[in-house]
């Protein structure tokens, strides 16, 4: 009886010591920008929730398995991101206390602007000196014409698999002139780990920080998510654990109930089923819709490497950004016929608009015009691929100078990617087959007359911008 009764106490004691090991310990620390001291900063460990006092100093209980102690950085701010990436956040395990000395911008965050950049993704040496070649020139360029604030956003697969190139393409970005934010993609994973989601982002980690995070711009909150749920090389899922959507919750009781929010992630809200021409299922994606439903959310994704619109009821708007890579560095084109490029959001007070800009060409080329003969589908029609297309842009078509209403939304092949791959193959290249051209769905159609002699297009985007095209036939 009496060896029970011990045996009991040990258990008793040893459930005591796991309970209380669980619950963390206790850190302090202070946030400052140079001799000033920044109250009502947000300070998290990625789980626990605290704020600066007066003096820029919090106390907060972190988790035995929190990763970083970092802040979401006040509007007006920024940590330090000469190494390509803010250093907004600390090791938990370096020890109880913790600095943070913020940039002051001085800069007015009434207008500022948002450049994301999807699936940079170089294999091998060649295809980092592509990107930052012209890619990365034409991106310069746009940033020095900004008179306002500008963040840069990378959607996720700043590598493909090969980790070298990761911090290869972090260097490159130090460059640019303006913070760089990432998001892990699932080419990001470290492919050596097996059914640890959390262990497979080590090396990210170690070179970019925590993969869920926020910051201010003037009003709004943009939040960095890592929405690939790693199981192996290939096998994955798209969506939002439970824990990430507890942290979520947490941080938006940290924020005025009328700021806008910027959601960034590698994946799409509908996963690849632009690609795929079906419905997938986003893991918690309606709870997460849930969390922030009342506010205005803007989410941006890349992974897919084609570009599309998607408006999930009057609040969300996903821009599934297509890749600065293109078809994986094989074609200027990405296989639904979009250039290589990114894409560039303004938001000025509750206004926001946007443009897609690609490499080497000026902002005004929005769309590639398809001849009759050309489709694939549609032989026998005028096509339009507008890929920033949504359905509050207006194509309306003459033939022969009389009005004949609004071009029809199709789904075709893009002619101009075809022909990409086509000499690439012609030349002895072999192009994996989910490299080549898929039918994508932001193509506009109108069939002329058969002695018609003369079709006229008028496009006009969702912000009044026209573009008139002459087709003779």
């Amino acid at each position: 009886m009496k060896n029970i009764r011990i045996i009991r106490l040990l258990y008793i004691f040893s459930a005591l010591l796991l309970c209380s090991s669980s619950y963390g310990r206790t850190v302090r620390g202070q946030v400052t920008s140079g001799e000033d001291k920044l109250s009502d900063v947000t300070v998290t460990d990625g789980t626990n929730f605290t704020k600066t006092n007066k003096k820029g100093a919090f106390k907060m209980k972190i988790d035995d398995n929190a990763k970083f102690v970092y802040v979401i950085t006040p509007s007006g701010y920024v940590a330090d991101w000469s190494s390509g990436a803010p250093q907004f956040y600390q090791k938990a395990d370096q020890g109880d206390f913790f600095a943070f000395d913020l940039i002051r911008t001085g800069m007015d965050y009434s207008t500022y602007h948002l450049i994301a950049v999807g699936d940079p993704q170089p294999r091998h040496k060649t295809e980092s000196d592509e990107f930052e070649g012209a890619p990365v020139e034409d991106m310069r360029s746009t940033i020095a014409q900004m008179k306002e604030p500008a963040v840069g956003l990378i959607l996720g697969d700043l590598c493909f698999d090969v980790f070298p190139l990761m911090i290869r393409t972090k260097n490159t970005l130090a460059g640019l002139g303006i913070p760089f934010y990432s998001v892990p993609g699932n080419h990001d994973h470290d492919r050596k780990v097996e059914g640890n989601d959390n262990l497979a982002t080590r090396v990210y980690n170690e070179h970019f920080g925590p993969e869920n995070y926020a910051f201010h711009l003037g009003n709004d909150l943009v939040i960095m998510l890592d929405n690939i749920i790693y199981h192996n090389r290939s096998g994955y899922e798209e969506g939002y654990t439970e824990d990430q959507l507890k942290w979520v919750k947490s941080l938006l009781k940290t924020i005025p109930s009328d700021a806008d929010l910027f959601i960034v992630q590698h994946s799409p809200l509908n996963g690849r089923s632009p690609v795929r021409h079906t419905d997938e299922v986003v893991v918690n994606r309606d709870k997460l819709f849930e969390i922030i439903k009342g506010r205005k959310a803007t989410f941006i994704s890349g992974h897919n490497h084609t570009n599309g619109n998607y408006t999930y009821g009057p609040d969300i708007m996903d821009h599934n950004v297509a890749a600065i890579s293109g078809s994986w560095w094989d074609s200027y084109r990405c296989k639904d016929g979009t250039p290589r490029g990114y894409k560039v959001f303004t938001k000025t007070g509750k206004d926001l608009k946007w443009y897609y800009k690609s490499i080497g060409k000026n902002k005004d080329f929005q769309y590639d015009i398809v001849r009759k003969g050309e489709g694939q589908l549609h032989p026998d029609c005028i096509l339009v691929n507008i890929w920033d297309y949504d359905p509050q842009w207006k194509v309306e078509w003459m033939e022969d100078g009389k009005p004949m209403g609004q071009m029809t939304l199709v789904e075709e092949y893009s002619p101009q990617h075809k022909a990409e791959i086509k000499a690439l193959q012609d030349a002895g290249k072999k192009v994996k087959g989910y490299r080549l051209t898929i039918h994508a769905k932001h193509f506009l159609a109108a069939k002329p007359s058969e002695n018609a002699s003369k079709v006229s297009i008028k496009i006009t985007d969702r912000f009044g911008k026209t573009w008139t095209e002459d087709i003779v036939l």
